[in-house]
């Protein structure tokens, strides 16, 4: 039996975490921004550097281009048997009509659900079984596999969670074109879609005190609410929303109450958090890392039990 090792790609300000199953398949969650560089990684080319023609699993937290660009990369690339999304496919109204309104941040809104739908399409063409993230929607439900003892569960959201985000699509998606609803609300979207985030938590029935936290971008008040319901200490937390105080915080962490904690945020885009941080340092025995300090040919391990961690490519 292999370990379930768990990778943290270092994809610059971005999402990309690979689970390697006990089986040896592969499970993806979120795939950071698409962007192929020597400064970051991506998880296309981890597949090729590992011979990975084929996700076991693939999983996405919510919709933001730092998240869900990657995963386009690899679906039109490689063989996917299962992925599990945020939304069921909704309608977009004609490229036109949103280029017409001359508003770029629209525009790139607009494009960003576009790529979602396109993800949606790949899979669906090439096979893929896409299950909807409300099918695991209770503690009964939750689990999304489970093998050998290790199981992956969603722990948010849940039946009856708030999902803003979509509610707001949804209302931009009735709008007519010709007002100004979708010009107002399409945007809402992209500023309500963290609150939206799925979070999921690896654990081996034999080693509860090894977890892994994937919190996504969930922000504090979904944490709060997570709490409420659920047991949240974990060895390892991959830290929310890239470190920033909505998503990082002294509430939380009191909440999660990790050993490690690997937040996913490039070096340059770290110096203005790094105060913030240096505060959070005096109240938590934890050890912080940054995927972004882990450069090509430069990786971290963490002991993690039978459940072991690296960062970096």
């Amino acid at each position: 039996m292999l370990n379930t090792k768990v990778q943290f790609l270092n994809v610059g300000w971005g999402d990309a975490h690979l689970i390697r199953l006990p089986s040896g398949g592969v499970c993806l969650i979120d795939g950071g921004d698409g962007t192929f560089s020597e400064e970051q990684d991506h998880p296309l080319s981890w597949m090729n550097r590992n011979d990975v023609d084929q996700l076991e699993w693939m999983l996405l937290t919510h919709i933001h281009e730092d998240h869900v660009n990657g995963l386009l990369d690899v679906a039109r690339a490689k063989s996917v048997v299962q992925a599990v999304l945020p939304y069921e496919p909704f309608e977009l109204p004609p490229e036109e009509l949103v280029e017409e309104l001359k508003d770029d941040f629209t525009y790139r809104v607009y494009r960003m659900l576009a790529t979602y739908l396109e993800l949606v399409q790949v899979l669906i063409d090439q096979g893929t079984e896409i299950k909807w993230r409300s099918a695991y929607g209770s503690r009964e439900r939750s689990a999304i596999w489970s093998e050998e003892g290790v199981t992956l569960t969603q722990l948010y959201p849940w039946e009856g969670d708030p999902l803003p985000a979509y509610e707001m699509l949804m209302q931009a998606l009735s709008e007519e074109a010709e007002n100004n609803g979708f010009r107002e609300n399409l945007p809402r979207f992209f500023d309500l879609s963290n609150h939206d985030s799925s979070v999921y938590r690896l654990s081996s029935e034999g080693e509860p005190q090894s977890s892994v936290l994937f919190g996504g971008d969930q922000l504090e008040p979904g944490w709060e609410r997570l709490a409420q319901r659920t047991d949240l200490t974990c060895s390892i937390w991959k830290v929310s929303h890239h470190g920033m105080d909505d998503g990082f915080n002294s509430r939380i962490l009191g909440w999660i109450q990790p050993k490690h904690c690997i937040i996913p945020v490039s070096i340059g885009r770290s110096h203005a958090l790094k105060g913030e941080w240096e505060e959070l340092r005096s109240e938590t025995d934890a050890t912080f890392y940054l995927t972004g300090s882990y450069g090509r040919g430069k990786t971290c391990r963490i002991d993690n039990g039978s459940m072991p961690i690296e960062i970096g490519f």
